[in-house]
């Protein structure tokens, strides 16, 4: 009798594993879905409180030559200052990832950021995604959440963009901006999913009277 309850047993332990299994399999895609634009979310936030340097990184960004009609012959852009000002930015987004992935943030104050991202340290949880959202179930249902890890992959990159045409009537508008680029891994239970994300931060937009000059529209 005990063997027969024993096989009865394993049997139904079996039944239910592959039966979750294949659960969670079918799950995949919406979980990567949701860890997708939950880490997108995150990394976003980071980068919107890390670039704030010293106000004076940004004048000067931009030289114009005029002829002695005032007209504009040359557009051009302090490269030194631009690339001292983007490693700056790197540098900072690199700090706060460290500190976040060795576990060492602190919160700098009581703001909800700060709170954020020190529970993320601490944690290294991104989001628990819940089965109730999945299955789109009421909330009464006491389903579990899938908890969602990351890691990078490498160093944060960046790469300069710039922009400069017509706008309006005898106008130049000129854009300068710093695109960074993460390769993240979204750590999920039995499985990670790889991803390549890039955020692109504004640095100068700025109009001047004239025209753009014919070597810049060809």
């Amino acid at each position: 009798m005990m063997k027969k309850w024993i096989i009865i047993a394993t049997c139904i332990c079996i039944f239910l594993t592959v039966t979750l299994g294949i659960i969670y399999i079918q799950l995949i895609p919406l979980l990567k879905d949701y860890g997708k634009m939950e880490i997108e979310r995150f990394n976003q936030l980071i980068i919107s409180h890390c670039y704030m340097t010293d106000q004076k990184q940004y004048d000067d960004l931009v030289i114009i030559e005029r002829n002695e009609n005032n007209e504009i012959e040359l557009i051009d852009f302090d490269m030194i200052k631009v690339n001292q000002l983007a490693s700056q930015i790197v540098l900072d987004i690199e700090k706060t990832y460290a500190q976040i992935e060795d576990g060492s943030y602190q919160a700098k104050d009581e703001s909800a950021y700060q709170k954020r991202v020190e529970e993320v340290s601490q944690t290294g949880i991104i989001a628990s995604i819940s089965l109730n959202t999945l299955f789109h179930l009421p909330s009464f249902f006491l389903l579990p959440s899938i908890p969602v890890n990351y890691k990078h992959l490498s160093s944060v990159g960046s790469s300069i963009v710039k922009n400069i045409e017509n706008y309006g009537v005898n106008h130049v508008m000129i854009e300068l901006s710093i695109e960074i680029r993460m390769n993240i891994a979204m750590v999920y239970p039995f499985f990670e999913q790889y991803h390549t994300q890039v955020i692109s931060i504004p640095i100068l937009l700025e109009i001047f009277q004239g025209q753009v000059p014919l070597v810049y529209s060809s």
